[in-house]
């Protein structure tokens, strides 16, 4: 499917590749490509929804600026699968699906859980970063490496249309790359306003990439998405050694995938023109979708995901979809979706469904059928990977946590409302 629409601003236009852009998210996307961040176009991929500072699901190049809450605050979040060999679906038994979920508890911390000794990898000897980050790496971030999170992260055991198991989980870079995109974030209001510049929305403010700090931010954005490769790779080698112990089953790694979908890298881009330049491309809950290049899309807990192979288009730049997006905030699913309601959309499918994770719930999400229908012309579905299994971390104040950030985001809409009045 073509481009949906396009978004007229006074900046760049908006290339909408969603059919149901809200108000807010719509709004959110023009302040963008008013902000002058942005060269050409925005690109808002079929699962944009709105965002702190920048709608999850945008994507544009640009060459003066970086802005961190355009990259997110989970730095280099994103998802990772392996298949599996000497073992199919059809072999994987209720009762050992539920053998493999309670000890991969008990290897993978979940939700604000981590590991109880600082774990050993590689990233923790490379020095492409600045001196401050070196001083963040405390033994919690050391810790943290290759535990899940909460939230929208979770692992799943999936299987393909050949009855090929598959291990497939999504995470980021934990704490670290919060504290780097808090850290830079502030560096980017002050030198925002030394600069004289109004930004459109003040979580727009921006680093000059010419600026000490800018350069400063690039290198550490890079290594936190490092973090976040080491961070999944130790979790698809913990989650492989449990279901290796329980099946005998092997992963073929020469088939593994693990991509980003937050993150900003500097890449070969084609404009509209038919010329090509070396560019500053920013993705925030959208994935690379290069010409061949393979990537992940999940949709829920209950739904299923694709592999996908991109297409290149340039007018995403080359970017597709990095989920179903959310259809519901955090708290209208847990006022609007009914326990009842959740637990039968998850029948069949070993998964905690406890009160905490409604928000998480499938109706939470837009339909994945109609976002791969949207983004045709981006990329081609390889397969498709229904869940058998899924572990999701449970944070016992999650309800307090989520109505607590349902507040922020009508504050933020509100606030967006009165401007454009």
């Amino acid at each position: 499917m073509p481009i949906v629409e396009i978004l007229p601003t006074r900046g760049v236009p908006v290339r909408v590749w969603a059919s149901d852009l809200d108000p807010a998210t719509r709004q959110q996307l023009i302040q963008l490509a008013e902000s002058g961040l942005a060269i050409e176009a925005v690109a808002a991929m079929p699962d944009a929804h709105y965002g702190k500072g920048a709608t999850v699901g945008s994507v544009f190049v640009g060459e003066r600026a970086v802005c961190p809450n355009a990259v997110g605050v989970d730095i280099g979040c994103g998802m990772a699968a392996v298949p599996l060999l000497g073992i199919t679906a059809s072999e994987l038994s209720r009762p050992t699906l539920e053998a493999i979920h309670r000890r991969i508890k008990q290897v993978v911390p979940t939700g604000f859980g981590m590991h109880p000794v600082p774990v050993d990898d590689p990233i923790f000897d490379d020095t492409a970063c600045t001196p401050w980050l070196r001083r963040q790496l405390s033994s919690e971030i050391r810790r943290q490496l290759g535990t899940l999170g909460g939230g929208n992260h979770f692992i799943e055991i999936v299987r393909d249309e050949q009855e090929t198991v598959w291990i497939m989980l999504h995470s980021g870079s934990r704490r670290i790359g919060k504290l780097v995109a808090e850290h830079y974030q502030e560096l980017a209001e002050r030198q925002t306003r030394q600069r004289g510049e109004t930004p459109p929305n003040r979580d727009l403010a921006s680093l000059l990439i010419a600026s000490e700090e800018g350069q400063q931010y690039l290198a550490d954005m890079s290594w936190c998405q490092r973090y976040a490769l080491a961070n999944r790779q130790h979790m698809l080698q913990a989650v492989a050694g449990v279901i290796r112990s329980l099946t005998g089953a092997q992963p073929d790694w020469s088939r593994a995938i693990n991509i980003h979908h937050n993150y900003c890298a500097r890449e070969r881009v084609v404009l509209a023109d038919g010329s090509e330049r070396d560019l500053w491309v920013t993705r925030k809950g959208a994935t690379s979708a290069r010409r061949g290049q393979l990537g992940l899309i999940p949709g829920s807990m209950g739904v299923g995901s694709f592999i996908v192979r991109g297409l290149g288009n340039p007018l995403s730049f080359q970017s597709c979809s990095h989920g179903a997006g959310r259809r519901l905030s955090r708290g209208a699913a847990i006022r609007q979706i009914p326990q009842e309601e959740f637990e039968r959309a998850m029948r069949g499918i070993v998964a905690e469904t406890v009160p905490e994770l409604r928000d998480e719930a499938p109706q939470a999400y837009k339909d994945l059928t109609q976002v791969m229908q949207n983004q045709a012309d981006l990329v081609e579905p390889v397969s498709r990977l229904l869940p058998l299994l899924n572990v999701k971390g449970v944070e016992s104040d999650r309800y307090r946590t989520v109505l607590k950030r349902e507040r922020a985001l009508k504050s933020a809409t509100a606030e967006i409302e009165e401007l454009t009045v």
